[in-house]
This record gives structure tokens, sequence and C-alpha cells, in this order.
């Protein structure tokens, strides 16, 4: 056997390792895709839970979101302004929630939040909220809260 034959079986075995090693590569980046979203999902998740428990310890609080979504005419400036800024945290953490399902698929965990967000939608200071704040967030999830608001106003 010559040295080009040796040469030629030694590309082989190389192109062959190189294919194995891109095999392997790509299954090692899926998995680890799967990974960081699973992780990303628990940790919208778990900030949702947060937020509400925050709501559930402080009954103040609690008052004032509840108050900013169903009352926000009977509500001094301030404590519109402060209505806001909680309504606010709450799109927010939704929101972010909602762009990272959308690009994954979670269908039933955004069928809940739909549920969450039509409800809070539905509310007087919520939609005036929306009305005011639209602006402030991704156009995807601006789209989205929308087409709820349009399904709300349906008969």
């Amino acid at each position: 056997m010559s040295i080009q034959d040796w040469g030629a079986i030694g590309e082989a075995v190389g192109g062959a390792a190189v294919l194995v090693t891109l095999v392997y590569l790509a299954l090692q980046l899926r998995r680890t895709s799967r990974v960081a979203h699973r992780q990303t999902y628990n940790a919208g998740a778990e900030a949702i839970s947060r937020f509400l428990f925050e709501l559930a310890e402080n009954p103040e609080l609690h008052l004032l979101y509840r108050r900013s979504l169903q009352e926000p005419e009977k509500l001094e400036k301030d404590e519109l302004l402060q209505g806001h800024t909680v309504i606010e945290s709450y799109f927010s953490l939704m929101e972010g929630y909602y762009l990272h399902n959308f690009e994954y698929g979670e269908k039933l965990a955004q069928e809940r939040w739909s549920r969450v967000l039509r409800r809070l939608l539905s509310m007087p200071g919520g939609s005036v909220y929306w009305a005011q704040n639209r602006w402030k967030f991704h156009a995807e999830f601006a789209k989205y809260i929308d087409s709820l608001q349009t399904e709300l106003k349906k008969p």
C-alpha cells in the first residue's frame, strides 16, 4: 500500500470523525436548548407566583391593586399611579411569559394565562391601564392583548 492510499484512508477516517462530532454536538445543543427552555419557563412561572404571593402577603398593596382594577376613577392621582405600577409589573411578567411560550408553544399554560389576562382586561382599571400604556410593551404582546380585548367586546 502506498503512502497515498494511507493518506486517503486517513482522510476518510478524519471525515467520519468530524461527522460523528457534528452529530454529537447537534444532539447536545438540542438537549441544552430544551433545558434552557424549561428553566426559563419555570423562572417565569415562579416570578408570577412571587408577584401573587406578594399581593396576598400585603393587604394594602392587594387593596390598591383591586381598587386600581375595579374603581380607578375613585382613586387619588398618586394612588392611581401606584396602582398602575403594580398593574404594569403584572403585565410585564405576563409579557415575558407570553413571549417565551409563544416561541416555544406551551399551549396549555398559554390558555391559562389568556384567561387570567382576559379577567384583568375585563375590569375597568385593567382596560384603562392598557389603553394608556399599550405602547410600553412588545408589539407581539400588544397585538395579543388587543385580540383578547376584541374577544371580550363580542356579545
